[in-house]
């Protein structure tokens, strides 16, 4: 017997309506979202257990999320439990991240700090009105979303690039559910419901019947297919005078078949369990054997009369139970847990109820095996199907997500001439395999071998291809299937009437008007009533019961890291499936070096289906959108994995390519596109789609591929760690280094640090970004959100954004105030800055001011230094002044004349001090350039520049990221040292020294005019006059000051 409740502690501020519920697939938490502009996280461990209910030291609320300024009308989790999308009144659709490390309190929000680190990662805008429902595809990264301007948008979350607008409701659109198997979208209005085909936005189906007297009451509704695919479940019907659920058989999309008809309001919320079950046996009936029980899916519905309702339809014309007394408002959601063993509702009323089901109260629940035949009599061969129902990281950009459902029969009429194909590639491989047996003995063998091989390898996608159906997917994917739990023997069950007050069973016999829902066909008897109330004195239902979780973050990351060392060891070198476990899970439970293992960087996943959209430089005049799209499904005459390569330009095909392989990664920009392969080959292509180079053999496949905007350099990232930079508009290579120096734990090398940090067990550190500066520098981001750069100076790694500094004040973590690309990045780190390490860092700072103070100057410091290795210089110049400014509030004078020295340079200009004119020197040769050399030679010694990152080569450069370093010296720098007067001093000698400077570039100028006039006539200049000063030259004494 099931356990009804209602939390009190699960509620909103204000007691407001909770217009959302979902519970993540790990079955560790739940969401609400309300009218207080608020999402709650909440702990599914005080919902299943009474003890840890009443633990004060278990944490019921999780985190409180206040980025939007608008009530929030829908709420949902991604298959993959790791991100959170939401829909509000703001027009804008939410998606939310889970990170790593403890979440924070929200200034200004009232709310305590958060336990789990949620943060904003993207807001879909696009929408002209309010978004009401969200729908998530199978792979995780495509959302659907749906709002009162009469629009269904599909998003790619990864990017907020908007891949589709669908258009076809006369009205709002209240209502959004995304086909389990990845082929339709369901949308639902007032007045229609569209089932819109995913590869091209084609509109299926427009069901109007059941809707056409339908009254509007409700601001949202919730559609929903079943776990089967095989039946969409829609709100808000009508007919005859009573409100029903119609259920649209798939492919036939005909309403009136089959309906559930009995609550006394419009239905609002529609979920299916999302698991198939065989309907237990009744007391009294006749025992059935396994062959002849029908597997059916439990589904509940909430309505606008207060109540809800939970049916099989496959186990008769009754609800199993229905609930009422529960709500004091209409039910706005329901949501299963991913086990099927908890059911949430939530209502307008501001409350919230769940039930608890132990084993086999909603039935048997069917094997998984028995679930694998079904499908494959629905959608053909189940192994096509590896990363459709269960997969977190597959599909692709593209609308369609071809890597779900690649070997799926859209139809069960297609499996005909699948069959019928693969039939006749048989029969021509089995007459070849005889033709060849003609040869010499040894050659037969060798050829039957090949023979056999190719059968079984190539025989489906060939029939597949045959049929007009897509390649079959197979184990390319690397995309693995949880099993299910195994369940107890199904109990004896009876309909239940569910109050607040008690559990008793259901009757038959009722009317059209009584309280209890009831099923039956369009136009056919109704069923019955709901029966009295009363609590089985017998069988006392317990408080709480042990629900297992299904698909825990652990078993979320192992089934990952198996995809990607699945399609590793497919297709790398040798010694590739050894490490790609390793490379995956981490450097080993020691923490271990990195070169312990040979892929450091490992593919994410080898998705059958993904595209890469190309941005248009401002100012540019084309077409439309550049997408480039990769399908991995394809096979050669060897049965080897093939990739095919597309070009869409506004949609439309612009050219296409096939290669050896499947393809791993593309990019792409204006100048050219590039799409790395599994075999470790890079292939580049004009933008006509014109090979510009054979393919260029890396060696191991690419994890990361970048072009920077609107150039040829392009930027590649190997599962082995190397990092290649390349302008292939000059053709050459630019850069050749590893980031596995990166990745090495904290104290690697170190013995008495090493095992410290390895019981400690750090985090394993991943990358996740990879791409190119505006200066042309390779940027890598890892998991803990340090930021490097490449040095091309210093030849090595400088780390540009961490969280060495968590508690200075010239630290954000408001992204969006962060203009440049420092800023950007050290934002990022700071929104994972834990709470305590801010507090007990602050509290080492007010108990040792002189440390504070030090601290203060050295993120200054470090923020200089990073503008200049990003080559920022909006950002380099604005953490000059704040530099400048609190090194002359301190009264550090030695710091400020170091910096004060490398700005203003030698007094006078020579070769050896001046960076720009003695490159032009060195190129001028002839006779003058032995005695330019032995002049360097000789005033080298004479002057050294301050050491700083504006000067390089040894020489100091007049102008550094397009600044003239005296100008900015004298403009700058010292009005903000003039603020102290104690520094007036110093701003005297320095101002003076300037006019020398500006004298001596008034005498050089006059003495470069006759040289000039000399060399026009022909007449050689004088030998000791050697290489003329630039403007900005001085006297030859260094710079002294104090």
């Amino acid at each position: 017997m099931p356990f009804f409740d209602k939390p009190e502690w699960i509620q909103h501020a204000g007691g407001v309506s909770i217009m959302g519920v979902d519970l993540d697939p790990s079955g560790v938490r739940m969401a609400t979202c309300g009218s207080d502009n608020r999402i709650r996280i909440w702990a599914m461990r005080p919902v299943l257990s009474e003890v840890a209910e009443q633990d004060p030291a278990v944490p019921k609320q999780l985190a409180v999320l206040c980025d939007a300024l608008t009530p929030i009308n829908a709420i949902r989790f991604a298959p993959s439990s790791q991100l959170l999308a939401a829909g509000t009144d703001d027009s804008e659709g939410l998606v939310y991240e889970l990170r790593e490390g403890r979440g924070s309190a929200v200034f200004g929000s009232g709310e305590s700090a958060n336990i789990e680190n949620w943060r904003l990662r993207i807001k879909l805008r696009g929408h002209a009105s309010n978004v009401l429902d969200v729908a998530w595809a199978p792979d995780s990264r495509r959302l659907a979303t749906c709002s009162v301007d009469n629009k269904v948008k599909v998003w790619d979350t990864t990017n907020g690039h908007c891949l589709r607008t669908l258009e076809g409701h006369v009205g709002h659109v209240k209502g959004v559910a995304w086909d389990p198997f990845d082929f339709f979208l369901a949308s639902q209005g007032d007045r229609e419901a569209i089932v819109w085909r995913l590869e091209d936005g084609s509109q299926v189906a427009i069901i109007r019947e059941p809707f056409e007297k339908a009254p509007i009451v409700s601001f949202g509704l919730r559609p929903g297919w079943s776990p089967d695919g095989q039946t969409l479940a829609l709100p808000n019907g009508y007919d005859k005078g009573m409100h029903t659920v119609p259920l649209i058989k798939r492919n036939s999309w005909v309403p009136g078949e089959f309906c559930l008809v009995g609550h006394k309001g419009p239905v609002t919320a529609i979920r299916y369990n999302p698991h198939l079950y065989t309907p237990a046996h009744k007391p009294g009936a006749a025992p059935t054997s396994p062959d002849d029980e029908a597997a059916g899916s439990i589904i509940t519905a909430g309505s606008t009369d207060k109540t809800f309702s939970i049916w099989a339809p496959c186990a008769g014309d009754e609800p199993l139970a229905v609930a009422r007394g529960f709500f004091g408002g209409m039910v706005n959601d329901v949501a299963w847990s991913a086990d099927g063993r908890v059911m949430v509702v939530a209502a307008y009323d501001g409350s919230v109820a769940t039930a608890l089901f132990a084993d086999g109260e909603l039935g048997k629940r069917v094997p998984q095996a028995e679930v694998e035949a079904l499908l494959a009599q629905l959608y053909g061969d189940p192994a096509l199907r590896a990363g459709a129902a269960g997969r977190e990281g597959g599909g692709g950009m593209g609308l369609g997500g071809r890597g779900g459902h690649s070997g799926l029969a859209a139809a069960p009429e297609l499996m005909a001439l699948e069959a019928r194909a693969r039939a006749e590639v048989e029969r021509e491989e089995r007459l070849n395999s005889r033709l060849r047996a003609d040869g010499a003995a040894a050659a037969a063998a060798g050829a039957g071998a090949v023979v056999g091989a190719g059968t079984s390898g190539a025989a489906g996608p060939a029939a597949a291809g045959a049929a007009g159906l897509r390649p079959p997917l197979g184990a390319a994917t690397g995309l693995a299937r949880a099993a299910m739990p195994p369940t107890a023997p199904a109990a004896a069950r009876v309909p239940l009437a569910v109050t607040q007050n008690g559990v008793g069973s259901a009757g038959r016999g009722a009317g059209v008007g009584s309280n209890s829902p009831a099923k039956a066909g369009a136009g056919g008897a109704r069923g019955g009533p709901a029966g009295t109330s009363g609590r089985d004195a017998d069988q006392p239902p317990a408080k709480r019961i042990a629900v297992q979780p299904v698909g825990s973050a652990a078993t979320a990351m192992g089934a990952r890291a198996g995809a990607a060392t699945a399609a590793t060891t497919a297709t790398a070198p040798p010694g590739v499936a050894a490490g790609a476990g390793a490379g995956a899970g981490g450097h080993g439970a020691g923490g271990g070096s990195a070169a312990a293992s040979p892929v450091l960087v490992p593919v994410e996943a080898l998705h059958a289906h993904f595209s890469f959209l190309i941005h248009a430089q401002p100012g540019s005049t084309g077409e439309g959108q550049v997408e480039l799209q990769a399908l991995n499904t394809g096979r050669d005459a060897r049965g080897r994995p093939a990739g095919e390569l597309l070009c869409l330009v506004g949609g439309q095909r612009c050219w296409g390519d096939s290669v050896q392989g499947a393809v791993v990664a593309l990019a792409g920009s204006s100048r050219l596109a590039a799409a790395a392969t599994s075999n470790g080959d890079l292939m580049i292509y004009s933008s006509a789609g014109r090979r510009l180079f054979p393919p260029i053999r890396l060696g191991w496949p690419a994890a990361f591929l970048t072009v920077a905007p609107g150039s040829s350099l392009l930027l590649a990232l190997l599962t082995d760690g190397s990092l290649k930079l390349w302008d292939f508009g000059a053709g050459e290579c630019l850069l050749e280094s590893s980031v596995a120096p990166l990745l090495l734990p904290p104290g690697a090398g170190v013995p008495g640090l090493a095992a410290a940090v390895a019981a400690a067990q750090p985090p394993v550190l991943k990358v996740t970004a990879v791409r190119i500066t505006a200066s042309g520098a390779p940027l890598v981001v890892l998991s803990n959100a340090h930021a490097y750069v490449h040095h091309g100076g210093l030849r090595t790694w400088v780390r540009v954004a961490d969280d060495a500094f968590p508690a200075s004040a010239f630290t954000t973590n408001l992204t969006s105030a962060a203009t440049g690309e420092l800023s950007k990045l050290q934002a990022a780190v700071a929104q994972r800055r834990h709470p305590a390490d801010v507090m007990t860092t602050s509290a080492l700072h007010a108990a040792r001011p002189a440390a504070a103070a030090r601290s203060e100057q050295a993120v200054l410091e470090h923020n200089l230094a990073s503008a200049a290795a990003l080559q920022s210089p909006a950002e380099w110049r604005l953490w000059l002044i704040t530099y400048v400014r609190r090194l002359a509030a301190d009264e550090d004078e030695s710091r400020l004349r170091d910096l004060i020295s490398e700005l203003l340079g030698p007094l006078r200009w020579t070769p050896a001090t001046h960076a720009a004119a003695a490159a032009g020197s060195s190129r001028a040769g002839g006779a003058n350039a032995p005695a330019a050399a032995a002049a360097a030679a000789a005033t080298s010694s004479s002057w050294e520049p301050a050491l700083g990152s504006s000067v390089s080569g040894g020489r100091w450069a007049p102008v550094f990221l397009g600044f003239d370093k005296r100008r900015l010296l004298r403009e700058v720098v010292l009005k903000e040292v003039a603020r102290n007067r104690s520094y007036q001093q110093l701003v005297a000698e320095v101002l003076e020294q300037l006019k020398q400077v500006d004298a001596a570039a008034a005498a050089a100028a006059a003495v470069q005019q006759p040289h000039a006039r000399g060399q026009a006539d022909g007449v050689n200049a004088p030998a000791g006059d050697g290489a003329a000063a630039p403007a900005g030259a001085a006297s030859s004494q260094p710079m002294v000051m104090g």
